[in-house]
């Protein structure tokens, strides 16, 4: 079917041919049992007139013609009651009802030429045939072909009928292109209102499939921001994030796993960043490939290091998704309270920052390869570390906040991010008595947002911080703060 605006699919196709069928069944009925009604009644009223010897049956008060008009016309009362019945008891298939359609104006047609060469007295018959065809093509959703049908058939029919009559063929033929060129508007009908029912038909698909397909990618949204660990802003470590992906789900993932408590009795934060090639649904469905591998092996790991989960998932990405062109890069990290260390490896991940408390920045940059591009015996994570002490902040993202390009086309790259980093606070604003400051996070957010320029984003943006506070919040701070704010707004 291959109109502009239509969907080359067997679902199009199906849904579509369904709603003509329906359709088509209800245009029949009606056009029966009104066109039907109206022949009867017609039928009826000629009867009583002609048994009465009424001067408007003059034309066929003749014995012939008489019987010829009453067998044709009950004939022809018969099989639209016969039509109207099996259609509305739903008795023949859709096809059927189709052919049912076309054959009902064939039929018209016959009864008029059948009359016309018997008694050319009744060759007003043809007009009305004329009409019903003009009727048929503007009721039924017929196509342009179907339309023809009964013309091409009748148009047969009677040349055959005038050459038997003694007509000359050219006669004939001039007969019968008249009467085709008087009845193509009606097949031009058939075409129009066919086109506007597939452009209807198509807008009405699209939209119904536009909206299942919005629900199923809230659906999926959900399902994908439920793999994100929830922040933490209480105890040694704060961790907070914040994620806009360019559509509604996206190639970035974070994973945060504070199982693992050393010989002193101390949690070790772990966490992960992802990014995979591409966006949308499939970098999500690669997205939830890698949430299982990482979460089984800090299942089965607790303690594992930055570099064993970098090598472990450039073995899995190589193994399994190279192969369709899907990479990743990744940053992991652990922060060790006893040693006041960060433990990082990074493979191909854009460099993160460590603000020190006293506001220098320390780069952190890449360590190895993209995971994925080469083989686990030739991997080296090279894992390194630092000294991560209270008031500093670990700053990483992913590249759609350098890569965010202004209206002019200019992107904010790294040196504009780290510029960000290098403000005084975050979000203006003094840490707190209890050790609680803006989110990096946040702030980068908003600053790529504000580069943007109000355009749409082009890749999926991720920023996290882990902070360790001078003074660790409690949850009883958390409490205290929640009981003042509620006594200062009574």
């Amino acid at each position: 079917m291959a109109k502009s605006g239509s969907i080359e699919t067997t679902e199009f196709r199906r849904s579509f041919h369904e709603e003509t069928h329906q359709l088509l069944r209800r245009r029949l009925i009606y056009y029966v049992s009104i066109w039907g009604g109206l022949g009867l009644l017609g039928f009826v009223l000629v009867l009583v007139m002609m048994f009465r010897n009424s001067q408007v049956t003059s034309l066929i008060n003749t014995g012939p013609a008489k019987a010829l008009f009453i067998i044709f016309n009950g004939l022809w009362v018969a099989v639209y009651a016969a039509v109207l019945v099996m259609v509305i008891e739903k008795r023949v298939s859709d096809r059927r009802v189709i052919r049912m359609s076309i054959g009902l104006i064939i039929l018209d047609g016959l009864i008029a030429v059948a009359l016309r060469e018997i008694e050319p007295s009744l060759s007003y018959g043809a007009w009305v045939w004329v009409i019903s065809h003009f009727v048929a093509c503007c009721v039924f959703p017929w196509t342009v072909k179907q339309a023809l049908i009964p013309l091409v058939t009748l148009a047969v029919v009677s040349g055959v009928g005038h050459l038997l009559g003694g007509t000359s063929p050219g006669g004939t033929l001039a007969l019968v292109l008249t009467t085709m060129a008087f009845m193509t508007p009606a097949v031009f009908i058939s075409g129009i209102r066919h086109n506007q029912r597939i452009q209807k038909s198509t807008n009405r698909f699209l939209n119904q499939r536009y909206g299942m397909l919005r629900q199923e990618l809230a659906y999926a949204r959900q399902i994908h921001e439920a793999l994100f660990p929830p922040p933490m802003t209480t105890g040694p470590i704060h961790f907070v994030y914040r994620y806009e992906p360019m559509r509604q789900i996206g190639g970035d993932y974070l994973h945060a796993s504070n199982a693992y408590v050393d010989e002193n009795g101390n949690e070790s934060l772990s966490v992960a960043v992802v990014d995979v090639t591409g966006h949308g649904i499939p970098a999500a469905l690669t997205v939830n490939r890698l949430h299982g591998e990482i979460d089984l092996r800090f299942a089965e790991q607790p303690d594992i290091s930055p570099g064993e989960l970098l090598s472990h998932l450039n073995r899995y990405i190589n193994l399994t998704l190279s192969k369709h062109s899907i990479f990743a890069t990744a940053v992991c990290f652990r922060v060790d309270l006893t040693r006041n260390k960060l433990e990082y490896a990074s493979g191909g991940h854009p460099p993160s920052f460590l603000r020190g408390v006293d506001g220098t920045i320390q780069d952190l940059d890449s360590t190895t390869f993209v995971l994925g591009a080469c083989k686990d015996k030739d991997f080296d994570p090279c894992q390194a570390e630092i000294d991560f002490g209270p008031g500093d902040s670990l700053i990483a993202y992913t590249d759609g906040a350098i890569e965010a390009r202004s209206n002019e086309g200019k992107m904010l790259q790294i040196e504009g991010l780290r510029r960000i980093v290098a403000s005084s606070h975050p979000l203006g604003s003094e840490e707190s008595s209890h050790g609680v400051q803006g989110h990096w996070s946040e702030r980068i957010l908003r600053e790529v947002t504000m580069h943007r320029d109000g355009l749409p984003p082009e890749d999926d943006t991720l920023a996290i911080e882990i902070y360790r506070p001078i003074r660790p919040k409690t949850r009883s701070d958390s409490d205290e703060s929640a009981v003042g704010a509620e006594s200062a707004s009574v």
